[in-house]
């Protein structure tokens, strides 16, 4: 699933800016992924808010890719898990691409609490 700026600009807000794509998937699946293709796994403690099993961070060209699996956001409630379900499937030229549904993106945005996270959050709760 396909997460941050990249799920903007892929939902149509095309003045979205993203250093990076974030995709999130399980656990289970960052594990396969990361032996398969000898990735390295970055996770570690280093941000109290965001947190994950697996941190990935294959070289797919200019643009830095990380793969998330288990990935957790720390809020003043407690642990959120983000899981990749609920997406919704789009076509981009021939590949498809598993996107949360411009509601479920905005909740994680929210979850995020960044300030550029709310702002995101907003625009997609106008669109």
């Amino acid at each position: 699933m396909v997460l941050g700026g990249a799920a903007m600009v892929l939902h149509g807000h095309l003045e979205t800016e993203f250093k990076d794509i974030d995709i999130v998937v399980t656990t289970s699946g960052a594990s396969i992924l990361s032996e398969r293709f000898c990735w390295r796994n970055y996770a570690d403690d280093c941000s109290l808010r965001f947190r994950s099993d697996y941190l990935l961070r294959p070289d797919f060209g200019p643009i830095p890719v990380e793969i998330m699996g288990g990935f957790r956001i720390l809020t003043e409630a407690g642990c959120t898990t983000v899981q990749p379900g609920e997406t919704q499937n789009e076509l981009f030229g021939s590949q498809v691409v598993h996107l949360p549904s411009k509601d479920r993106l905005a909740e994680i945005f929210r979850l995020c609490g960044r300030q550029k996270d709310v702002t995101r959050a907003n625009t997609l709760s106008r669109a």
